[in-house]
């Protein structure tokens, strides 16, 4: 098979993710995939726990040179660590994937399929099934499929980052992600990728258990939600998004200056109203 026919996979973990999980991330990416990955770039954003370290010798001993390891001195954020890994995908299509969620036997044949089938699509990603830190499932995360849906959905983020399947040329063409930002790297990348011409799609089965639980709001400060508002009106003005839609990135703001044991509530009894869907 030639190179246009693999697909790496790019990864980053940091100290704080679970052992657990990232056991089963690499196990769900790669041997149990109906489509094995010709690659797995995993980037070590800093130093990692012995128990972490001795994950990865198993599954370096199991996938062999097609796991490959990217250690880091020191961390330096996703954004960074994700940069790092890209330049070394030797592959044309990439797919992202987080070290704490599980992906679907088939994800990967699914979306490789499609991305070859369709050299129009730039950026592909799916819906998700969310799963919980005790592994009880949750509800569906269902997605918009269609570029022009996308696009008018772009200010809420209406891609799963760790479901997307890109093509490498794209993302290095418009300078990869933006490594001084802590988080949220995707949202403001997605832009930058539109700007440049690029073309989306989801496909709307899910393809990936997505790690969510009410925990998950403890980890976005009212500092970051604000930058994220303010990527994603800086971002919805350029690409011509109306004013409303400018000002609606600023909800995830509004929902973190409540109580901690407030915002996971408001976010459920949003859900329905949420314009990714």
């Amino acid at each position: 098979m030639g190179a246009r026919g693999r697909i790496s996979v790019l990864m980053a973990v940091h100290d704080s993710d679970d052992d657990a999980f990232l056991d089963a991330a690499l196990e769900s990416i790669t041997v149990a995939q109906t489509r094995q990955p010709a690659q797995v770039v995993l980037v070590q954003d800093g130093p990692l726990s012995a128990e972490k370290e001795r994950v990865l010798e198993r599954w370096k001993a199991q996938f062999g040179e097609k796991l490959e390891v990217v250690p880091l001195g020191e961390s330096i954020g996703l954004g960074g660590a994700l940069n790092a890994g890209l330049g070394r995908c030797a592959y044309p299509l990439v797919a992202r994937m987080d070290a704490d969620d599980v992906a679907f036997p088939e994800r990967l044949e699914r979306q490789g399929l499609l991305m070859e089938q369709s050299p129009e699509i730039g950026v592909l990603g799916s819906g998700a099934r969310e799963i919980d830190l005790d592994g009880h499932p949750g509800p569906r995360r269902a997605v918009a499929e269609g570029h022009d849906a996308l696009v008018s959905r772009l200010w809420a983020c209406p891609f799963i980052h760790p479901s997307v399947m890109f093509r490498k040329d794209l993302i290095v063409g418009v300078g990869g992600y933006d490594s001084s930002l802590r988080r949220r790297q995707d949202y403001e990348l997605w832009f930058r990728v539109l700007e440049a011409g690029g073309r989306f799609a989801n496909i709307a089965e899910p393809l990936i258990w997505y790690r969510f639980d009410r925990d998950t709001h403890k980890k976005q400060s009212v500092a970051a939600a604000w930058r994220q508002g303010v990527i994603g009106a800086r971002g919805s003005r350029r690409v011509g998004l109306p004013a409303w839609k400018q000002l609606a990135c600023f909800v995830p703001f509004c929902r973190s200056l409540l109580p901690m044991w407030a915002q996971h509530g408001v976010y459920r009894m949003l859900r329905p109203f949420d314009p990714r869907r």
